[in-house]
């Protein structure tokens, strides 16, 4: 009868024990939308961009990532169906760094984003069918 006791009690402690590491080894992560303040009308900013990119659109989308309580923010420029798009990575990469210049140079806080993520994106409408690609890179504040 002990034995049986001794078991139940290993088994039970054991799926205790499992259970605590995997709780223990998650990554809780969660995304709120993290609007940006621009310190002029986004006109005039869609103006200058257009300057270094012609496009069919530009989104600017701010977001705050927490995760496991260290909290950092990311701010994503996508340009849409861009003319003339270099395919060599490093003059993509000179572009996007451009585009992310001069958004930040826009904001109100410089440092209102820890990074900001230039993507370059092709957006083709085929019916019903929308098929999106794109490439870009992220840039940390600091590069800017």
């Amino acid at each position: 009868m002990q034995k049986m006791i001794t078991k139940k009690m290993i088994k039970t402690l054991s799926l205790y024990f499992i259970a605590t590491i995997l709780a223990a080894s998650c990554t809780f992560t969660t995304t709120k939308i993290k609007n940006p303040t621009f310190n002029r009308p986004i006109d005039s900013l869609q103006i200058d961009l257009n300057k270094i990119v012609t496009c069919e659109n530009f989104n600017i989308n701010g977001k705050e990532i927490s995760t496991n309580g260290k909290v950092s923010s990311e701010l994503e420029i996508d340009i849409t169906n861009g003319q003339n798009i270099p395919d060599n990575g490093d003059e993509m990469d000179r572009l996007g760094k451009q585009v992310a210049v001069i958004i930040k140079a826009a904001l109100q806080d410089k440092n209102q984003f820890d990074t900001y993520k230039v993507l370059f994106v092709t957006k083709k409408q085929n019916g019903n069918l929308t098929e999106r690609t794109w490439k870009g890179k992220v840039f940390k504040v600091g590069e800017l």
